[in-house]
């Protein structure tokens, strides 16, 4: 994989939220403990439903977990080779970072 397509997936937005997955999921699971005690065949059908649609959920769950893993990985193996290639423009830029944060703490500093 380029260097290029690394950045961009690492930027690429997911498409959905992990804790608004979680969350369903366990507001599910609730649901379920709730309605143990109730019968009937058509409760028992929709439980079962639910009890199948719960286990994909927390499978895709998972899946999202390992590509979030996945671009984590991939941004810190683009910003490693980033600085690699580009050492001294690196450098450059956290002493120049380090001159304005010391200019503008020296600066409040006189003004007291």
């Amino acid at each position: 994989m380029s260097k290029h397509e690394r950045l961009r997936d690492m930027f690429h937005p997911a498409d959905s939220s992990a804790r608004t997955i979680r969350e369903l999921i366990s507001g599910t699971e609730a649901l379920l403990r709730s309605t143990a005690s109730y019968g009937g065949s058509e409760i028992e059908s929709a439980r079962d439903r639910l009890k199948q649609q719960l286990e994909a959920a927390r499978e895709q769950a998972k899946s999202w977990e390992r590509v979030a893993w996945d671009r984590a990985k991939n941004a810190s193996h683009a910003a490693d080779d980033y600085v690699h290639e580009n050492a001294w423009k690196s450098m450059a830029g956290a002493v120049l970072i380090g001159v304005l944060a010391g200019a503008c703490l020296m600066s409040d500093h006189w003004r007291r």
